[in-house]
């Protein structure tokens, strides 16, 4: 099987900016686009919520299409989502403005509740203004009740931990941490495949397009050493990856790893085969995928799966280039964090 070249679905949010198309080599758009879907395959109740393939296994078609179709040659040992489909959905992310504060459910939530999907995330830093800051987490001391009292009277901003963002850093968000993400911020975020997002607050923007969801809210927030928050700053240490290429890894959780992958011009790398599909997305340079006699030119922002079912594939970095890298768990043994890059 040929990798699965996935062309972006771009998003307008009230909060997004103009960063997004230009990484992308995409023309300007007449509204700030806050999100770039790269890898979706989303439930069909949501709106344009499936990648479209734009080269290499399944052209002209859909993630979704193509999952239907050919399932288990693309995840070999990994497992679905609960609805079947592609068990990652990855975006850009551009705040021009800050989000709305809002958390997202758990698993036990989601079953209870049709419709809801599970949501947990990794936000990857990928550019940040000097005064750019997010908020993570509740302070400990705040508990439900005096939460919800200040969402309705004013001063919820205060109850949120406030951090400063820097290029390079990873925030993990499983669900039930209350997040948003600051003014300034450029992000990869990598989830579980699922839009449900509550809201607590917006900014008093009052938009009625974007309602609060407060009593559903509640149900999912975690509070005081419920809250696992991770280190932004412990990304593991750069290591050899075979000839010119290094490697390090930026997060690890049960849903997925991402790693982050660079190269000089010139560099090859035979891409590894798996029993699982491996989710690659250019963040600088350009590089030359090919199969066989098959080849794809990609540029920054270009994203494809690596099926499970894919043999013989090769990456040319064709200009100096950094990856970001997603493997998905083996349904059979866990996640397997002995796993190495070895590319040459």
């Amino acid at each position: 099987m040929l990798p699965i070249v996935l062309g972006p679905l771009l998003k307008h949010r009230v909060w997004g900016g103009t960063r997004i198309c230009p990484f992308l080599n995409l023309p300007d758009p007449p509204k700030p686009i806050g999100e770039a879907w790269l890898v979706a395959d989303l439930p069909t109740s949501i709106e344009d919520g499936a990648s479209p393939i734009v080269a290499g296994h399944g052209t002209g078609g859909t993630l979704k299409e193509v999952m239907a179709a050919e399932r288990d040659l693309v995840l070999g040992r990994a497992a679905a989502s609960p609805d079947g489909d592609f068990p990652l959905l990855v975006k850009l992310l551009d705040a021009d403005e800050p989000l709305s504060v809002q958390v997202h459910p758990n698993a036990a939530y989601a079953k209870a509740h049709p419709g809801a999907f599970m949501k947990s995330e990794a936000w990857l830093v990928l550019d940040a203004r000097a005064d750019a800051v997010l908020y993570r987490g509740i302070h400990p001391p705040i508990d439900a009740a005096t939460f919800r009292r200040h969402v309705v009277e004013g001063g919820v901003i205060d109850d949120l931990v406030q951090v400063p963002v820097r290029a390079g850093q990873t925030y993990w968000l499983p669900s039930g941490i209350c997040h948003a993400l600051g003014a300034g911020t450029m992000v990869a975020e990598y989830q579980t495949p699922s839009d449900t997002t509550f809201r607590v607050y917006d900014w008093d923007r009052n938009d009625p397009t974007r309602p609060l969801h407060l009593d559903q809210a509640m149900e999912c927030i975690l509070f005081g050493t419920d809250q696992v928050l991770n280190d932004p700053d412990a990304n593991d240490p750069w290591r050899a990856c075979g000839g010119s290429w290094r490697g390090r890894t930026r997060v690890r959780t049960e849903f997925f790893r991402v790693d982050e992958l660079e190269a000089p011009m010139g560099a090859l790398a035979e891409l590894p085969a798996g029993d699982t599909p491996t989710v690659w997305t250019l963040i600088s340079g350009t590089a030359r995928l090919s199969a066989g006699s098959w080849q794809a030119e990609l540029a920054a922002g270009a994203s494809f799966i690596l099926p499970a079912a894919a043999e013989d594939c090769t990456l040319l970095a064709t200009e100096p280039l950094a990856l970001l890298v997603a493997t998905l768990p083996d349904a059979l043994r866990g996640h397997d964090d002995r796993r190495s890059w070895h590319l040459a």
